[in-house]
């Protein structure tokens, strides 16, 4: 069939040429149908020596001057900027341009069997006895044509998926891992924002796929001392009173050092360990540590504590430092024997003390300072987690930490691991998704090449917790990513970038994607950054991008021969991510609410509206009425639960004390009755367990009295209850 000529070649100017057109009517019929010349997206042609190049028109004008009445003047001539794309030659298409047009050559419009070739050559790359590629919809310009891209390049080389709320992304997003899903192997981890993507990864009932694993703030486990040290401080430190900030960080520095040093001794870590390593400690002891160190006064001239009780101040220094981790100490008030109060903590570290009992009190962080209590609620995580232990054994639950990221809690690998954030505060996300990153990373980086398995974690609303600019505190997840950008695809870590806001999103993270479907982008703020990322070669298709429709997109990248507009294929199943109908439930009504009972789950942190999905022997999520919760956009949160306070979790057992002495429960209150008060060579010879020791099974590591937020609502009460 010839093909129609349509102009030629106005100017050229690096990767684009423009092009006169020199039809007198725009509208043609051509290659079987009724075609329009120059229109945004469409393609053409340019025969050069043996080849045909390929290029894209990117805009149309019309050269001349206006008319009398400012109308554009119908005889001068339609001019298209046209992007060169690639070359044809010998029957395949590959990407790039080797010889340029030149004025005056012939400019033809594309046509089916221009993309036949292609298509057909893409389809060359991907043969072979494995998949090489993974299908994405259908040609926007010519739908009989299947968009594919290669896996290896799309995978590998980090992906962003970019577009305003309702363009699509998150359909397209659950394309793609379910495309990814087709292989045995495949290894991913998504960090769901919103509890949108359960939905399109369960049965009919809400269950979760055989292949995926869910983790909400029900069953999530992330042990608080698999933070860094910066990031337990941004959490726990009291800001309020800038005078106390420096005491408070010395502290806690000072406090990560002895309570680790257990573990590490058990772990034959002494040489290497410092506070930043990973390694069981105990919060409870932490604590009754600070309020010793708040109050501590030390006798004049002398390294020894001024207890006070004299038993305890005759001990040698060092066991009245074991003391101030295990017992709640008491001291002199007044100055009869010259005390001095501790130079650094004295009276400030209060502020610290009652932020690590709010968050201690706050049932939204159980999956983080309550790690074995919280385990002990799902059957397929609670034998990975024991609660008993010594501080080398307990510090190995890491291990299985890693090991439900990776879906390899049970026999039957998980190749999803859906990790919903929805539920969890948000001051703590950025740290989850910091530590979950880096662990997970870390991991790739130390396994052997031989046994690494590559992985993808998938960033959902990543502008959220990745931002562009900096805030008032670190952004740890951010650096996290950061270093997965840089560095991942060395060691088989690639990052999936999902975001509506790219204006918003780290340059460093979206400048190292090479793969990226770009969705209608209306904001000219997020169209201008992401023309600055993207290569020069692309750029002319940002200004196309706010007339795209739903569903509609430009594949980019090494993994495409050249850019696809794309109408993208529906996942089996979709994700719950569609905007409430203001106008539906305005119009047909919802069932009543009762205020109170409303109140009440927001009294107890807990949003029952349908089901409930817990754990069940094989680890997978299931369906259980009554205790359950479905927030809103389908997101997962934390049902009743039960258990008294502690740091860690479940109570374990202390390593027992030297034969004939006695070691107090952690935080026990130092008494004044002086019957019971030992003989001071008791106390000598008190074996009083070391920082890091875990508290009898069956009691609170502290034994402390109610909490700040506890006490609060006890007055409360007590105001209601004297009210006539």
């Amino acid at each position: 069939m010839d093909r129609l000529k349509i102009g030629q070649v106005l100017s050229v100017s690096g990767d684009s040429v423009e092009v006169r057109i020199g039809l007198p009517d725009l509208r043609v019929h051509a290659d079987g149908r009724m075609q329009r010349v120059g229109r945004l997206g469409s393609y053409v042609t340019l025969p050069v020596g043996a080849g045909d190049i390929i290029g894209y028109v990117t805009h149309v004008n019309m050269r001349g001057d206006l008319e009398g009445e400012g109308l554009p003047n119908w005889n001068h001539p339609v001019v298209i900027g046209v992007q060169l794309l690639g070359t044809s030659r010998d029957g395949r298409f590959s990407r790039g341009v080797n010889e340029y047009p030149t004025l005056g050559d012939d400019v033809y419009l594309a046509t089916s069997a221009d993309f036949r070739l292609i298509f057909g050559s893409f389809d060359q790359l991907a043969a072979g006895e494995r998949r090489k590629s993974f299908p994405l919809g259908r040609f926007a310009i010519d739908t009989s044509f299947e968009v594919q891209a290669l896996g290896k390049e799309f995978f590998a080389k980090h992906v962003a998926v970019m577009g305003n709320s309702g363009s699509g992304k998150s359909v397209t997003t659950a394309k793609i891992l379910h495309e990814a899903l087709a292989l045995p192997h495949t290894q991913i981890i998504l960090f769901d924002m919103h509890g949108e993507y359960l939905a399109a990864f369960s049965d009919d009932q809400g269950r979760p796929l055989p292949n995926v694993t869910y983790l909400s703030d029900r069953n999530l486990v992330l042990p608080y001392w698999m933070l860094r040290y910066e990031e337990f401080e941004t959490l726990f430190l009291d800001a309020s009173n800038p005078l106390n900030i420096n005491a408070q960080k010395v502290f806690l520095r000072q406090a990560f050092e002895l309570l680790k040093r257990p573990a590490a001794e058990e772990l034959g870590l002494l040489a290497e360990y410092t506070i930043d390593t990973p390694i069981y400690f105990s919060l409870d002891q932490l604590k009754t540590y600070a309020l010793n160190m708040n109050d501590a006064r030390f006798v004049l001239n002398s390294e020894a504590y001024a207890f006070s009780r004299l038993p305890y101040r005759q001990l040698p220094v060092e066991e009245q430092e074991k003391l101030l981790f295990t017992r709640r100490m008491e001291f002199n008030k007044g100055n009869s024997e010259g005390e001095v109060p501790h130079a650094t903590f004295f009276g400030r570290l209060m502020g610290f003390v009652n932020q690590l009992e709010t968050r201690m009190a706050d049932r939204r962080y159980d999956f983080l300072l309550r790690p074995f209590e919280q385990a002990q609620r799902s059957p397929a995580i609670a034998p990975h987690l024991p609660p008993d232990g010594s501080p080398g054994v307990l510090s190995r639950s890491a291990a299985a930490v890693i090991r439900g990221m990776l879906g390899r809690l049970t026999k039957q690998r998980r190749n999803l691991v859906i990790v919903d954030l929805s539920g969890l505060p948000f001051e703590v996300v950025d740290v989850v998704v910091a530590v979950l990153s880096r662990t997970l990373f870390d991991f790739n980086f130390w396994a052997p090449p031989e046994v690494r398995v590559p992985l993808v974690i998938c960033f959902e609303e990543a502008h959220n917790y990745l931002p562009r600019v900096d805030r008032a505190s670190r952004m740890f997840a951010r650096d996290a990513v950061e270093k997965i950008a840089k560095e991942g695809r060395k060691y088989g870590v690639s990052a999936m970038v999902v975001t509506q806001r790219p204006s918003e999103l780290s340059p460093t993270i979206l400048s190292q994607c090479n793969s990226m479907v770009l969705m209608r982008m209306n904001n000219p703020d997020d169209q201008n950054y992401v023309a600055r990322v993207v290569s020069d070669q692309f750029r002319s298709l940002i200004s196309i991008l706010p007339s795209m429709k739903p569903g509609e997109g430009f594949i980019i990248g090494d993994s495409v021969l050249m850019p696809m507009r794309t109408m993208m294929d529906l996942p089996p199943k979709l994700p719950r991510s569609g905007d409430v109908d203001f106008f539906q439930h305005w119009n047909e009504g919802t069932p009543d609410a009762s205020v109170e009972t409303i109140v009440d789950r927001w009294w107890r942190q807990t949003r029952e509206l349908v089901r409930e999905t817990s754990d069940d022997e094989d680890g997978t999520a299931t369906a259980r009425p009554g205790a359950g919760v479905v927030g809103h956009g389908g997101s997962e949160a934390s049902g009743a639960r039960s258990g008294g306070h502690s740091s860690t979790g479940s109570p374990a057992v202390r390593p027992a004390p030297a034969p004939g002495t006695s070691s107090g429960a952690a935080g026990e209150a130092d008494g004044p009755d002086a019957a019971t008060e030992p003989p001071p060579d008791a106390c000598r010879g008190d074996a009083a367990p070391p920082p890091g020791a875990r508290p009898p099974a069956g009691a609170h590591e502290s034994g402390r009295g109610p909490t700040p937020a506890e006490r609060r609502l006890a007055e409360l009460a007590a105001q209601l209850g004297g009210k006539k």
